[in-house]
């Protein structure tokens, strides 16, 4: 070990908390360039050291993507997959996405493997992989909880928001060569192949145009050609950003709040 992780260690030790939040901001602060010296403190003897090597590792993760989100929204081309990814690693940077899109690439493989027997209606085997056999639902009973709206989250719970459970079927369907659109309905997001509607939150089941209809109905919106037109990323973007803000400033969680608030009048321009 270093001599300056031998000098990082005796801090990471010190028994003064004011001491202990200095030293990490700092070292959050330098970023990239104190990520050796943590990587090898997390393997430290002391469990003590560990632990606040990898508590700043992750703070300079979550700040890094938080930077990159900022440059993504900014950029004409956003890409809804790559924006999930960002603002899960910003905002929960302890998961390991590595791991989540191994996943999501095996589920897709699994897919596209289904599709070659020769099936004509992806949606129907889409469905009956994604909710029939790994169980991918609407979480009705914690709604608003933030995590229905972190696509790693939803990917280990199996439960999700419709936006984010419409990405999710996005993102497996594109690796098989499939693609979806979602459907910005006011009040309840759902997903389109081809001609196909369909609800990812409510087991996939098929909606007709009236069925659509009737979930605008439900909120005295009539039902136009315009709520059935594909949405820029953008506003599915804002939109996700703005259930995240709604759970975080529920469960009165300020910082996220904030960060939340920030990319969203980045992505709407509310924030130049």
């Amino acid at each position: 070990m270093s001599t300056q992780c031998d000098a990082l260690a005796r801090l990471f030790r010190d028994d003064d908390p004011d001491t202990l939040v200095l030293v990490k901001e700092q070292l959050v602060l330098k970023g990239e360039s104190a990520v050796p010296d943590l990587r090898d403190l997390v393997n430290a003897d002391s469990a003590i050291v560990a632990a606040h090597a990898q508590e700043v590792l992750h703070a300079i993760e979550g700040k890094r993507s938080g930077a990159e989100l900022e440059v993504l929204l900014k950029s004409e081309e956003i890409s809804l997959e790559q924006a999930s990814w960002l603002i899960a690693g910003a905002l929960m940077p302890w998961i390991d996405q590595a791991e989540c899109l191994a996943q999501l690439n095996e589920w897709g493989g699994e897919f596209r493997r289904r599709l070659s027997e020769g099936a004509s209606d992806p949606v129907s085997v889409l469905t009956r992989y994604l909710h029939g056999e790994l169980g991918f639902d609407g979480n009705a009973n914690d709604y608003y909880n933030h995590e229905n709206s972190m696509l790693p989250c939803v990917m280990e719970s199996r439960r999700g928001l419709p936006l984010t459970l419409t990405l999710l079927y996005m993102f497996v369907a594109e690796r098989a060569g499939i693609t979806l659109h979602g459907v910005n309905l006011p009040g309840h997001f759902i997903a389109r192949c081809g001609e196909t509607y369909f609800d990812p939150f409510h087991s996939g089941r098929i909606l007709s145009l009236a069925d659509c209809a009737d979930i605008l109905a439900r909120q005295n919106i009539e039902l136009t050609d315009e709520h059935l037109e594909n949405p820029g990323s953008r506003e599915v973007i804002a939109r996700m950003l703005a259930n995240l803000g709604h759970a975080y400033s529920m469960e009165e969680s300020v910082w996220q709040k904030g960060m939340v608030d920030r990319w969203l009048g980045i992505v709407t321009g509310a924030e130049q």
